[in-house]
Formats: structure tokens, sequence, C-alpha cells
């Protein structure tokens, strides 16, 4: 696990590293913020880079702990050599979603129509495909799934699940995925919504770890 120094509180700050690969049939792991706000299941064979607090901005909202989960590099791997040259080292394709899951204070927006405009809708950027009311954590919730653009084509999708919460501190999930893939990635996102739990038990507030019972 990795801790990041900052992180904008963006969903459009990581469309630029994914691939045009991805996988089906993620195994998951539980993960437990270690500021103690929520557990979630992330895929198990990601990387974890935790994100600090930040600071309210502008009237915006404040960044209070986050996680981000993110595929391994993926490694490379000898080509055969071809008319006997030398073989030429090719990237084998890994999964290349990216999810994220922040707390954040949302007392500065008055209805969820805001909250998606702060994070994600209100960039030009960005094509709304889905807009539809979901649940999250036992709250009202809105699902937005957005393709974006960069020079008039789809180079990214994104999927996230947001909350006002208690309207001080709401919650939001997203995925990045390779452009057009919702079909694919739906139920596996799905599946880390249902899972996102913010009420946590004080036992768990600092192991951000599986505990099993014999």
């Amino acid at each position: 696990m990795s801790r990041a120094r900052s992180l904008p509180i963006s969903l459009i700050a990581l469309f630029l590293f994914v691939a045009c690969a991805r996988q089906q049939g993620r195994e998951f792991a539980r993960y437990y913020d270690d500021q103690g706000m929520f557990t979630v299941n992330l895929p198990e064979a990601n990387e974890i880079t935790v994100t600090p607090p930040q600071s309210a901005a502008q009237g915006g909202p404040g960044l209070l702990t986050g996680v981000v989960s993110s595929p391994p590099a993926p490694s490379p791997t000898p080509s055969p050599a071809l008319g006997g040259g030398l073989g030429v080292d090719s990237t084998q394709q890994t999964d290349q979603t990216v999810y994220q899951a922040f707390a954040v204070t949302t007392d500065s927006f008055k209805d969820l129509d805001q909250m998606a405009l702060y994070f994600l809708t209100g960039d030009p950027v960005v094509d709304v495909v889905i807009d539809n009311p979901t649940e999250l954590d036992g709250d009202p919730g809105k699902l937005v799934v957005a393709d974006v653009r960069n020079g008039g084509q789809v180079n990214a999708s994104v999927a996230a699940a947001m909350t006002l919460g208690d309207g001080k501190t709401g919650y939001l999930i997203a995925a990045i995925f390779p452009p057009g893939g919702w079909d694919g990635e739906r139920g596996d996102f799905e599946r880390i919504v249902e899972s996102f739990d913010s009420h946590v038990p004080p036992v768990f507030d600092t192991f951000p770890v599986d505990v099993q019972t014999p």
C-alpha cells in the first residue's frame, strides 16, 4: 500500500492512464479505510494508493479520505524473433480499470445534481450516457456513466456512484475504464458499490486488512 501526496478531487485526473484492455472475473478483497470512515471490496490483485485529506477550497468540497485501486503495471514479455532477427519486447495486456472511493464533505452541495456537476458532468469533455437514481450506503444516490472525449475521440469511459450521505459527509465511488466498456464493467462495479459500508466498527479503525474468524 502506498500513500499519495495529493490527489485532486476529480474523476478526469486518471483518464489518460487507461489502456484498451480489460479483465473480467476479478477476485476481491476487503479494504478498510485507514481513517475508519468506510470499508469496500476492491480487486485483490490491484495496488492501493491512500489519498490524504484535502481542505475545501473556493466553496467546493473537502476530501476527508480516499483510496485509488490500480492494476499493477504490465510486465514486458519477449516476442518471437522474425526472420532470424532479434526479438523485441512487447507489453502483456492486463486489466486496466482503475477504481476510486472517496469520502468528501457535501455541505456545499444543495442536491445530487450539483454534486455530479462538480465531480464529473460539468466538464465539457464529458458526454453523459446514463444518469439514473441509485442507492449508495443505504442513502439516495446518483449513478452517472459517461464517455470522455479528447479532440473529438472517446478515449475513456467512467462510471460514478455518489451520495450526499447525511448532508455533511458523502461518498463517491468511480471506475475509469476503456471506452465503451460499461457492459463488461457493470457487474463488478455494482458489486463494489453494494459492498461499500461507512458504518465501520471502531475495532477496524486502524486495521486496513481482512479479518477472518476461525
